[in-house]
């Protein structure tokens, strides 16, 4: 290596350089320290790398990297060696295996457009994979392209603007995995394709999906027939930690259940007795993991209206976690390693005192809401657990009622509006606690949600273009989506004149935003009373109007890249590099100051739209997808990270490096 580039990486200063964290010069950096790090059951170990971090607008040289396909020491559990035909170093015209391959010619001089390709195959075997689904992703515009597998397992991806790509393969019995990925929940490593070039030999290894297997009881110990079993794991959806399902099937007459295609992890399982009159809606035959099943009958549960169905015994099955608790604090996680059976996972379902929830719902002009939906949310559990939302439906006269409630916290929400010939929806809500005893009196006031009149306001270099503003909708987003919300929230366009008027707005904390901004352009601040309030969460009233809200859009975006070098000066692309700000307080979900990047296959990491001020890098091996937003997470990795400031429209380049291993 070139000795200026070696003064860069161990911290020299160097003429138009300013060093960000020096190591001390002349010396080797100090060595990894692998800290075992409590990823939410994950039984992951993150190699968490001190980092020595150069700022430079010098060129850094590209060495030659070869990307490891497959998932080699997956949780550290590796897949046995493929066979000849996929492990050669490389294939018939000479590539590296693994390593995209680029044609010295364009394929289109005129038009620019480039293509991608490469194979599927069997991440034990080797053998080739027909029929996958292989889905291509433009990070930038968020295009997406889907082809299939051919007979010899490969695909094509022609006519391709130049951009950073992503490349996902799945197929039944395989577990869904991203090209580059050593994890099937961590970010996909992303493929600069350059205008006019073939990329070849993007090739995945597919592993096959774990499985548990076992049987249920019920309290008598007879099989339960037919019982909803699904296999819980905890995820990160909008930078909140929640459990949602991974697999689900149905208990044959045995009691007996298999669920597949599952990822190495942590998981819960539960069991539930879907109920024909009223209680928990069920999913019907299913077993792919990652997916729920086709689907059955569901009766008075998950969306359903309940019938009223008199029960002289106020004892009831509820949902039941293994290995035989009531309470998902309560049960014991299970450990899967890539392509594991786990078999003999049985257990019994619970009784506990069951009850009923009922009550009035009127309309904003005190009129029964006939019709309208009644939801009830667990307040104790952040996700979708069994028997976690019930459903019922206003009736002619305003009642409801949903029976079959076990013991908890519940959040009772009632919508109605769509359809309704103004267009508005109105809203109400409140808490209860079940604690088996029948609750008949709740009555609920549908009211409107809350208004923002505003108008819109550009601080930048170049106006945007007219039609590009035409496409701006404003919107809020909630910290804690219901799952009314889950189904879409309220949006507003804007005039030609900046102005706009969104109204409907739901209940809880929430943070103005704004959907379907064009390349170049970004959110920058949100003023309320004289105050930037853009990442500040706020809770709306009903029928609330919060009026000279101004919302200023901007053209100078900020850019940080570079590159991650072992302690052997070799750039690497097997880590996600991650940025958070040095203020605590902005450690929060949907932070617009917290972003990972894994490196490109030239080991080039890019972050385009961080707010201006102070951040920490820090260079990650293993992370699963939004876990970094979590503060455990950051307060660890903070210890030995790299400082940079970032101004307004600054592009700066910011180079890595690791620690030597002891």
């Amino acid at each position: 290596m070139h000795p200026a580039w070696t003064a860069l990486l161990l911290g020299h200063k160097s003429p138009n350089c300013s060093l960000v964290a020096p190591c001390q010069p002349g010396a080797s950096p100090p060595s990894v320290r692998d800290r075992d790090y409590d990823r939410d059951h994950l039984g992951n170990t993150a190699r968490l790398a001190r980092v020595c971090g150069t700022v430079t607008m010098h060129p850094m040289p590209i060495p030659r990297i070869v990307v490891a396909v497959g998932l080699v020491g997956l949780l550290g559990t590796g897949i046995p060696s493929p066979p000849a035909a996929f492990g050669q170093t490389r294939d018939g015209a000479g590539q590296p295996f693994g390593q995209p391959a680029r044609d010295t010619s364009a394929l289109d001089p005129t038009t620019g457009l480039a293509a991608l390709s490469g194979r599927v195959l069997t991440g034990d075997t080797g053998a080739v994979v027909k029929r996958a689904m292989v889905r291509l992703a433009d990070q930038d515009t968020r295009n997406r392209r889907t082809v299939q597998t051919d007979d010899n397992g490969r695909y094509r991806f022609a006519d391709l603007p130049a951009g950073r790509y992503t490349v996902t393969v799945s197929k039944a019995g395989f577990i869904t995995l991203a090209y580059g990925q050593k994890h099937p929940r961590q970010p996909a490593l992303p493929i600069q394709v350059d205008a006019g070039r073939q990329f070849r030999n993007v090739n995945i290894a597919l592993p096959r999906g774990s499985v548990i297997t076992g049987h249920v009881v019920d309290e008598d110990g007879e099989p339960m027939a037919r019982a909803l079993v699904q296999v819980l794991r905890y995820v990160y959806r909008q930078g909140l930690r929640q459990i949602e399902p991974a697999g689900t099937d149905q208990t044959d007459d045995r009691g007996q259940y298999r669920v597949f295609d599952l990822e190495p992890g942590e998981y819960f399982v539960s069991v539930t007795q879907p109920r024909r009159r009223g209680g928990f809606g069920g999913g019907g035959p299913g077993g792919r993991g990652a997916r729920a099943g086709r689907g059955g009958r569901g009766g008075g549960g998950l969306f359903g209206a309940p019938d009223v169905v008199e029960d002289p015994e106020p004892l009831g099955l509820a949902p039941t976690y293994y290995p035989g608790v009531t309470m998902l604090r309560d049960a014991i996680p299970l450990t899967l390693g890539l392509s594991q059976e786990m078999r003999e996972v049985n257990f019994a379902a619970q009784l506990v005192p069951m009850a009923r929830v009922g009550g009035m719902v009127f309309g904003p002009d005190g009129s029964p809401a006939r019709g309208t939906q009644v939801l009830l949310t667990s307040a104790e559990v952040m996700g979708r657990t069994p028997g976690s939302t019930l459903a019922g439906r206003v009736d002619r006269v305003g009642y409801f009622e949903v029976t079959n409630v076990p013991p908890g916290r519940y959040l009772v929400q009632a919508r109605e509006g769509r359809g309704r010939r103004d267009g508005a929806q109105v809203f109400a809500s409140q808490e209860i606690t079940v604690n088996g005893q029948d609750i008949s009196d709740l009555t609920m006031m549908l009211r409107h949600g809350a208004v923002i009149r505003g108008t819109l306001t550009f601080d930048g270099t170049q106006m945007p273009d007219p039609s590009d503003l035409e496409r701006l909708r404003v919107t809020t987003s909630p910290l804690n989506p219901t799952p009314f919300e889950q189904r879409g929230g309220a949006d507003a366009g804007v005039e030609v004149d900046g102005s706009f008027v969104l109204s409907d707005i739901g209940g809880g904390p929430r943070l103005i935003r704004m959907n379907r901004l064009p390349d170049g352009l970004q959110l920058k601040a949100v003023y309320v009373e004289g105050r930037d309030v853009i990442d500040t969460p706020r809770d709306f009233a009903a029928g609330q109007t919060l009026s000279g809200v101004t919302l200023v859009l901007t053209d100078q975006i900020t850019e940080l890249a570079g590159m991650v070098h072992d302690h052997r000066g070799d750039a690497v692309t097997e880590f996600t590099v991650i940025a958070f700000p040095t203020d605590e307080r902005l450690w929060q979900p949907q932070s617009r100051y917290i972003m990972a990047s894994r490196p490109d296959q030239n080991a080039q990491y890019r972050m385009r739209g961080l707010p201006p001020g102070d951040y920490l890098l820090s260079v990650v091996e293993v992370v699963q997808q939004g876990e970094w937003f979590d503060p455990r997470f950051l307060d660890d990795l903070r210890r030995r990270a790299a400082h940079v400031t970032l101004r307004d429209g600054e592009h700066k380049s910011v180079n890595l490096g690791l620690e030597a291993p002891q």
